[in-house]
């Protein structure tokens, strides 16, 4: 297909491919700590310091869904379907750009309706973008297995089995930041799009000055995602795969505190294994999360498959199963995580009232209470209930739960941060 050659770049590729920036060494740690910076710059509301607040757990609809998930062929749909999601952000690169809606994308949609602005030599140039004859002017330069691609043509449907009822937002994986390493970030429900097809500069576009990613600083970028929101009270930023990132730890905190909808950090992800000579590519990220956790700032925690589409879930809690509903649950905290998902292992109440967390599955399950401290409660069966004395909170800082299913499946799910201060 014209539009993804070159789809199954790794993450080592990426990060070699000579348009990525270095990445970042020496990083020191952050030595702040408090709650999360007041937003004054976009007067949006904080994060949600108690999720699952109100939610009557009786008639709670859950979602499947992920806020990082390539989709580029019918075989991949089919594989999300067949998880049972509900809701579809797809996440896809090259260009950045929302397969929104998914039944409208056709092969090699982006080479011939590229109507977004690239950086080009530095500035900020608007689309469109006739990518035909622009590549006329060096299309001799090219190899010929490139060069016998020209001119592009629009290929048919790429989705041929929509089935009716399924939920859709905007959303795509934005990366090629200034000066910030291989940092890569979603948008569920934006409709910001950047950069180009030309990823490993195939067809020479780098080489004339045509940035393949967002070539903007990051909080230019983010600034954005934010204003392509479909809805003001729902979706926002997704800080991507931080442990593969190498993400410098200031730095991850500077773009969490940017504004509180960049909502949070990937957990899970299934495809940042250890790869090549990359052992630092790993698929959780908890202590990037308990990192952001312990210096006070809510930092919800998203599971993802990425290119692997069969574990990371997240799971939705919403009264309706509407698009609004779904992004709004994003902005509010109010889902949990899965690595395998399907429903192999369900929390049945998370709450937090009057200083104590309780905590229900469907199932039997090896149950723990994590806060600054570490684990400071485990219990094997249905529920688990913790109280820390109001003396410790700041001891604490925050607690939130893990489970691990006790069946043999594999399955463990993890639920949403309460802050305590």
């Amino acid at each position: 297909m014209g539009e993804v050659q070159g789809r199954n770049m790794n993450r080592r590729e990426f990060v070699i491919l000579g348009a990525a920036s270095t990445l970042m060494a020496g990083a020191k740690a952050f030595a702040g700590g408090g709650k999360e910076a007041d937003n004054v710059k976009r007067a949006a509301p904080p994060r949600n310091r108690r999720p699952y607040a109100g939610l009557d757990w009786n008639s709670v609809k859950a979602v499947r869904t992920t806020t990082h998930g390539h989709c580029i062929s019918q075989k991949m749909l089919d594989g999300y379907l067949a998880r049972g999601f509900e809701f579809l952000t797809v996440s896809n690169y090259y260009p950045s750009a929302p397969w929104f809606p998914l039944r409208a994308m056709t092969e090699s949609y982006f080479r011939l309706h590229h109507d977004h602005p690239v950086m080009v030599k530095g500035r900020r140039t608007n689309g469109p973008f006739d990518w035909n004859g622009i590549l006329d002017a060096w299309k001799d330069e090219l190899e010929g297995q490139y060069k016998k691609q020209l001119p592009f043509k629009e290929g048919g449907r790429v989705f041929k089995g929509m089935p009716s009822g399924l939920l859709e937002a905007p959303n795509a994986e934005h990366h090629g930041f200034n000066k910030t390493g291989a940092l890569h970030m979603c948008a569920p429900g934006s409709n910001f799009k950047s950069g180009t097809f030309d990823a490993r500069d195939r067809f020479h576009t780098m080489a004339h000055g045509y940035h393949f990613g967002s070539g903007e600083p990051w909080q230019t970028a983010v600034g954005r995602m934010l204003d392509g929101l479909v809805d003001p009270d729902g979706g926002g930023v997704t800080i991507n795969h931080p442990s593969w990132s190498k993400l410098d730890k200031k730095l991850f905190l500077d773009i969490l505190d940017y504004d509180p909808r960049v909502l949070g950090c990937e957990v899970f992800n299934q495809s940042c294994k250890p790869q090549d000579d990359c052992p630092w590519s790993t698929q959780n990220t908890e202590d990037y999360w308990d990192y952001a956790l312990s210096t006070g700032r809510q930092c919800f925690g998203f599971f993802v498959p990425d290119w692997g589409i069969t574990e990371g879930e997240n799971v939705l809690l919403v009264p309706a199963k509407t698009v609004h509903e779904c992004l709004k649950a994003y902005r509010q905290g109010n889902w949990y995580g899965a690595i395998k998902g399907k429903g192999l292992l369900r929390f049945t109440c998370i709450a937090y009232e009057n200083g104590g967390l309780h905590v229900e599955t469907d199932k039997p399950s090896r149950i723990q209470v994590i806060s600054k401290m570490g684990v400071v409660c485990e219990k094997t069966g249905r529920r688990i209930d913790f109280r820390a004395k109001e003396s410790q909170n700041g001891e604490h800082v925050y607690l939130r739960t893990r489970a691990y299913a006790t069946d043999g499946s594999g399955e463990a799910i993890f639920s949403q941060p309460f802050m305590l201060f």
